[in-house]
């Protein structure tokens, strides 16, 4: 029960990450809000690692290395899906694929489900599937690239953050979440060394920077909760509980943004939170 309700915590801050992500990148460039967002995230992260138990292991930090740069590719691909105004169609696309990686290296990993089990899955994911059929635009703007373009995108992002919660969730009992601070801290350091080599390196346009430090606050804590969600369960359930994220986001642009969310998204909604259910029992 506690892997699940960790699993929840995944999906709730990631989505809102999300949401604010969207936000940001929606009035300046993607890799410039993704640094900002990042650099808070690693001074998060590293006043919480010391005092969070655990030891930084070689091993370990090697992995939350390797999920940072491929990690921070994921994001920057996101965050310029969500620069095209569609929170609706993104967010929901990219959990279809960030799911399917860490299920699949769970049970080649021997993780074993039961048919409920696998039932939740399949309910979950078609849920979100659902949801992904959106047709929201934020904030009512018109953009030049089309929805599959959009889509594409997004399912690129997806694979690459389901890969870092396959990474993540190998990590050791005995590492804390110091493999999350090496993520933050790689993905930082790539990314300023790039920007500052084709000198495009700036401060993020005013009205953005509270949303861009919302986004790496919430971001980096969602890592950590998947961290810990795979310790306490399974990698496969922690995965597709994590990949709800999508439910939360379109809620937000909903509520704040008045995007509309038409009935299948609420049946999508409804059938992601029924699957989740199973999955706890």
């Amino acid at each position: 029960m506690i892997a699940v309700v960790l699993g929840f915590g995944v999906a709730l801050t990631y989505g809102t990450a999300d949401f604010f992500g969207g936000l940001a990148s929606s009035r300046g460039r993607a890799a410039i809000i993704v640094l900002w967002s990042q650099m808070v995230g690693l001074l998060g992260i590293a006043l919480v690692a010391p005092v969070a138990g655990g030891r930084p292991v070689l091993r370990d930090m090697v992995a939350g290395g390797t999920a940072g740069i491929v990690g921070l590719s994921g994001l920057i691909l996101f965050y310029r899906a969500l620069s095209g105004g569609r929170m609706a169609v993104v967010a929901p696309t990219s959990a279809v694929a960030a799911a399917i990686v860490p299920v699949t290296a769970g049970l080649v990993g021997g993780e074993h489900l039961d048919t409920l089990g696998v039932l939740g899955m399949v309910v979950a994911l078609v849920g979100v599937v659902l949801v992904s059929s959106g047709e929201g635009n934020a904030a009512g703007r018109v953009t030049t690239r089309s929805v599959g373009a959009d889509a594409g995108l997004a399912l690129a992002a997806g694979v690459a953050f389901g890969v870092v919660f396959a990474i993540l969730g190998s990590v050791g009992r005995d590492s804390g979440v110091w493999p999350v601070l090496a993520q933050r801290g790689v993905s930082v350091t790539v990314l300023a060394v790039v920007l500052l080599a084709s000198r495009t390196l700036e401060l993020p346009p005013p009205g953005t920077r509270t949303k861009a430090c919302a986004a790496g606050l919430l971001d980096t804590s969602a890592n950590a909760l998947f961290v810990l969600a795979a310790r306490q369960g399974d990698l496969a359930v922690a995965g597709v509980l994590g990949s709800l994220y999508p439910v939360a986001t379109v809620v937000l642009a909903s509520r704040v943004l008045r995007e509309h969310i038409r009935l299948v998204q609420v049946a999508g909604i409804i059938l992601a939170v029924a699957g989740a259910t199973l999955l706890a029992t």
